[in-house]
Parts: structure tokens; sequence; C-alpha cells
């Protein structure tokens, strides 16, 4: 017998009054029950207005939890067909003499885990049934890794903030951060994927939540070049609004707004329902002294980019890129950043991130600094070589001419080719980018070539070598 005939049993027997009333005196209750899908799990949420005791048995095809001192609505449905991956249905019932059996009906594959979350800010006690679909978890890793070991173009995370039951900041007009950014992200990756020497994923797709360390897996195993993580930001002085941008800070956040900021967003995990999140956040120091020194300093720059592009579609909160310690930006050696695209608490800022036109506008402007942040990988017909002075050239068949405009893979390292000996002096108010537009390059291309660590080692007087020039 299926499941579903057995779930469709199970509702007959309820509905001729075999099953035992609810006790009326039961000192809790269930206020709803509410599922969400991803595409390795699925997750199912009871919950209830006390903390609750439970037991759970796992037979073959289901998985029942009996809620202890707990009772059932009358008006709440008995049987719940939904015939989602990993997930047939779910049957309630009341049990003497004071209980409620909740039964999950699952395929025979899945693996399972049934927690319990504390009440918090807004949300309920809850009861948590985990369904996970391991051989499509794998899938999807594997798949993840082959994007790595094959990639002929640059890799970009997107990462759409909050998710399922963290639905994030809430508009006066009922507007979810977790719609919007997803809407923002998905036309972002549309655009990255529709040009050459770009592909971007998203760390998820639908509604539902991926813990911080998820969305950190997701993008060591793409390789990522670039994690952006989009969110909408929010406050309780409508009036305030403008676009800002985030990296990570291993100390002190750089203003009392971003340690604000940064400590309500590292709550998503506890209101997205991740268990044992107290005292998962362990860093290793070393890895910490490898974002002191490069990692975040590349972040900030493409994080200054940004800001730039973004001040042509909305104002600034801040004028330059804020630091706080985010814990969805611990990515050792992946620049990372995290920008708030609006206020959704401000109403005409909330009306702009429900339209599609000002969501477009945002995803371009990001679009925009990626480009100038990551140049196009080379993709040219020909072979390379190494001249006498050991510089890269690449050999056209078709014309016979060396052209160097790239970067070129010899003997295991990237270097650019020669083209010609052009430098440039660095004058007062000179920024990379700046600099980077006026010469036709990238601030990334400048600072390889440059041997920049740090945007920061740019000062007056200083020589660059442009595009072109011989590697030094």
């Amino acid at each position: 017998m299926s499941n579903t005939k057995k779930l469709f049993g199970m509702m007959i027997i309820w509905i001729f009054g075999f099953g035992w009333p609810s006790c009326a005196l039961a000192a809790n209750q269930i206020l709803n029950v509410r599922h969400w899908v991803a595409p390795d799990h699925t997750r199912v949420v009871i919950d209830t207005n006390e903390d609750v005791s439970f037991t759970v048995e796992k037979r073959e095809g289901v998985i029942v939890v009996d809620l202890e001192d707990t009772s059932l609505p009358p008006h709440f449905p008995r049987m719940i067909v939904l015939k989602k991956p990993g997930l047939e249905g779910i049957g309630l019932s009341s049990r003497p003499p004071s209980g409620v059996r909740v039964e999950v009906s699952v395929p025979a594959s899945v693996q399972s885990t049934v927690f319990k979350l504390k009440k918090f800010q807004d949300k309920p006690y809850r009861v948590v049934v985990d369904i996970v679909l391991p051989d499509i978890a794998k899938q999807e890793s594997e798949a993840r890794e082959q994007v790595k070991i094959t990639r002929k173009a640059h890799v970009i995370v997107i990462d759409p903030g909050h998710g399922g039951d963290a639905p994030g900041a809430v508009g006066k007009q009922g507007t979810l951060e977790k719609n919007v950014v997803l809407a923002i992200s998905k036309k972002l990756r549309d655009i990255l994927n529709g040009k050459e020497g770009y592909r971007a994923f998203l760390t998820r797709d639908d509604d539902y939540y991926v813990s911080f360390n998820k969305r950190l897996m997701i993008a060591r195993e793409y390789g990522a070049d670039l994690f952006v993580s989009i969110h909408a930001d929010a406050a309780r002085n409508r009036d305030a609004g403008g676009s800002s941008v985030y990296c990570l800070s291993t100390g002190a956040a750089s203003s009392e707004a971003a340690k604000i900021l940064a400590q309500n967003e590292n709550l998503a995990d506890v209101i997205g329902g991740v268990p044992n999140v107290e005292g998962s956040d362990v860093s290793d120091p070393i890895i910490l002294d490898m974002f002191q020194t490069h990692t975040i300093n590349r972040s900030r720059t493409f994080g200054d980019v940004l800001l730039r592009e973004l001040g042509v579609t909305n104002r600034l909160k801040f004028m330059t890129v804020q630091e706080a310690p985010f814990r969805v930006l611990k990515l050792p050696d992946i620049p990372s950043i995290l920008f708030e695209t609006a206020y959704i608490s401000n109403d005409k800022e909330e009306k702009l991130l429900r339209s599609d036109r000002f969501q477009a506008r945002i995803a371009e402007r990001v679009a925009r600094s990626v480009f100038a942040f990551l140049p196009p990988l080379p993709v040219a017909a020909g072979t390379i070589s190494a001249g006498k002075d050991g510089v890269a050239k690449l050999r056209d068949h078709s014309d016979g001419e060396e052209k160097g405009s790239a970067r070129r893979q010899i003997a295991g390292r990237n270097v650019p080719t020669v083209k010609s000996g052009k430098t440039y002096r660095v004058k007062r108010g000179d920024t990379l980018s700046a600099i980077a537009a006026s010469h036709g390059t990238t601030i990334q291309e400048l600072m390889e070539l440059n041997h920049f660590k740090s945007p920061d080692l740019l000062y007056v007087g200083r020589k660059l070598f442009l595009p072109g020039t011989q590697y030094r």
C-alpha cells in the first residue's frame, strides 16, 4: 500500500470518530503546521504556544512525533496531502489522555532529524522535522565541485538573504525582505550569465532557509571568485533610507550602525531554525589573519566600486564601505560583501523595492561592478609561448602578430603579456577605480599588475604599470 493510501485510510478513521478527542485541559496547543521545500531537503514545522515534550518513532515510510500535554484545535485539518520531495503528507490525531500524534509520511530513502526550538522574537515554540534527501545533496555538491574543476569563467555566488522561517525585514505594506532580495538576485544572476566569461549561482532559488555554514560551503565548493550577499535594511525611524555596503571586520565594527546591523543579521540562523547555533561560530585565528592581510582588502575594493554604482540608482546611507563581523562573510580566500539595497521600512523605498524596474536597476549596477572588478577571462585561438624575456606572448595564427592584452598561464603562474611600456604617475586625488576607468582596465588588473595586496598602497608619485606592460 502506498504512503498516500495509508494517509487517506487514517483520514477516514479520524472522520468516523475513531480518533481520541483532544483534551480541553491540555496546557499546550498546536498553532500551525508549516513546511518549506529546498532542493535537497524538506522541513516540517509545528508551532506551539508553549514549550512541549515529545517522543519520536521512525518506521518505514513514516516519522511519528507524539507531543505530550498538547491539544489539537477542532478547526485544524487532520490531513495535509503535499506530495513534495521527501514528503507525501502529514496526518494529525488526538491521543489519550492529552496529546497529539503527528505522522509525517516519507519515502524510505530519506534521512531525518527532529528537534525543538525555543521561542524567539516573534517566533513561537517550534518542533522541527528535517527530511534530508542524501542522494540529491550529494549530486548538488558534486555538481558544484565540477564547476570548480572545469571552470572557464569567473564564478560569482549570489546570496539572497534570509528565506523560509527567516523573513528578514518587513515593510509597512507587508513587503518581505526575503522575497525582494530573491527577485533582485535572480535578475543579477541572469545578467551575469548573459555575459561571456561569467557564471553566477544562487545560494537559494526559492523560499527556504539556508544556514550560514551551508552558504559558505556553497561558495567554497563552486570555487567562487566573488560572494555577494543581498539584503534590504530597516529601522524604527521611517525616514531612514539609502543603500550601504559592508565587508567583514574581524574586530570592532566601523560604526555603531554597522555593529547593530551585523548583530541583527547574525541572528538569521536562530530565526531560520538552525539547531545548535550557540557556540558554532568558532573561527581559526590563522584564518582570521588571512582575512586581515588580503581578502578583506579585496572585498573593500569591490565594495568601493559597488558603492559608486549604487549611488547612481539610489541615495547612499554611508559614503564609504562599512565593516562589521558578519558571519555570512567569513570566507578566507573569497572576496565577500553584503549590501543593503534600500530601506524596506521607508515608505518610498519600500515602493521602489516592490518595483520590477528598480530591482532590475539594482541588479544592473551590481553587474557593472562585477565586470569592473573581475575582467573577463581571455578567450582566444592560438598558442602561448614565452619570449626571451620570459613574458607570455600569444601567437595568433591568423596574422602572425603577438597579442598581449590579458593574463596567460605560463609554468603554472598567471602573468600579463607585453604590448607596450605604458606607465602612469599617481596624482593627488587619484583612486584606483578612476585610474582603471581612464585607461580602459579594471581595478583587479591594476592590483595584480603592480603587486598590490591592498588599494591603500596607492600614494602620490607612485609609478603604476598599465595593461600591456611587462610584469615586474
